[in-house]
């Protein structure tokens, strides 16, 4: 490590990327051995909050975008709403927010979010954001304010473009036409932004029967735009209004694989630096049908999800725990009937077969042995 950069910001951000030893030894304990999975989870140390479930994409992997008339906007809750929401005591430990939507950047006030964020959450260090890039100039303002925000507390950005294909192959899986065009400028744009700014900046490509054979040109076009790419495994979900199209989202026979052929080549690229080659085995062993899941899920050990309309998960296939509005998300999180549905349904029936799409920090604290003996093993 280069000491001349100990005194400086930039010195001082990338000591804060490498957690500490005694902190990560503190956590792969707590959550191998302290913590098991059928008990009451601890107060979350991240969240996933969805602003907005409008959208002005129409994917044909994904039905969020129905949402998108005036009954949707209605139920949004306002800045003043998710105010009041999170600041009940279950969301006082949160490390990590992930901004999700339908497209966060519809709404005008997603600056105002993340001041909200930084103002209530004193352990903040983190937040991350997906968006599909659209409109443009919103798409780099909004980047170009969250990351001053960001930088000034001292909390990491990281940025997330949809990318699903190139050219009007990626117009025709979203359903609007020079899409792709429109997100090379918001790409080109973020890139100048970012030179200033410092932020994460990655592509994340949806696999599905829509661009399957598409995956390899993928990651050789973002390799040469710098730009490291993310892939993930379409998802059936009844609140994403996209259970209907299963045949565009769910991959099997031979196309399955293939998918198998894919992941294991990108296993095969690993490095300390990247953990996700270890996601991408996972992956490939799960669809060969080798065992139940093996790495864990931050949703299982600390998390949360948030919807635009109130109401609180806990994960991405957990069903609606209740509405925040109208009772406290304390009491929701942790009512005896939320908890056995945690308990008994959730995680014997759904933990074991969801794919993991995320490799992130809470993540890697609980798997640190499984990546080095990953990284060591050929």
């Amino acid at each position: 490590m280069d000491l001349s950069l100990l005194g400086s910001n930039e010195g001082l951000n990338r000591l804060k990327r490498i957690p500490s030893p005694f902190r990560l030894g503190k956590n792969f304990i707590r959550y191998n051995w302290l913590q098991p999975p059928g008990q009451p989870p601890p107060l979350p140390r991240a969240m996933c909050i969805y602003v907005t479930y409008r959208c002005n994409l129409r994917c044909k992997m994904c039905g969020i975008w129905k949402q998108s008339g005036p009954e949707s906007r209605a139920r949004e809750l306002s800045i003043q709403e998710f105010d009041q929401v999170l600041s009940d005591g279950l969301f006082s430990h949160l490390e990590y927010i992930n901004i999700n939507g339908g497209e966060p950047n519809l709404r005008p006030d997603l600056p105002e979010f993340v001041e909200l964020f930084i103002r209530k959450f004193p352990r903040l260090s983190m937040i991350t954001m997906n968006s599909n890039g659209l409109p443009t100039s919103r798409a780099l303002s909004h980047a170009r304010q969250i990351s001053a925000l960001c930088r000034r507390a001292d909390i990491r950005f990281s940025l997330s473009i949809s990318l699903h294909d190139l050219g009007k192959a990626h117009d025709k899986i979203v359903g609007v036409r020079n899409a792709y065009l429109q997100v090379e400028e918001t790409l080109r744009g973020l890139k100048g932004i970012q030179r200033e700014a410092k932020f994460y900046l990655g592509i994340n490509c949806v696999l599905t029967p829509l661009n399957l054979y598409r995956g390899e040109e993928m990651r050789r076009w973002a390799e040469r735009e710098r730009i490291p790419v993310n892939f993930t495994l379409g998802e059936v979900r009844e609140r994403f209004y996209n259970t209907g199209v299963s045949g565009d989202i769910l991959i099997s026979g031979e196309g399955q694989k293939e998918l198998i052929k894919f992941f294991k080549s990108l296993a095969g690229k690993k490095s300390p630096g990247n953990h996700h080659a270890l996601r991408y085995r996972e992956l490939a062993c799960l669809l060969e049908g080798r065992g139940p899941r093996q790495l864990s899920c931050h949703y299982a050990m600390a998390g949360v999800i948030l919807g635009s309309d109130g109401s609180l998960y806990y994960c991405k296939d957990s069903r609606s725990l209740g509405d925040c509005l109208n009772k406290r998300a304390f009491s929701l999180y942790y009512s005896p009937e939320n908890l056995r549905y945690r308990r008994e349904e959730l995680i014997p029936k759904k933990c074991l077969t969801c794919p993991p799409n995320t490799f992130n920090r809470i993540e890697l604290e609980k798997d640190i042995l499984k990546y080095l003996l990953f990284l060591i093993r050929n």
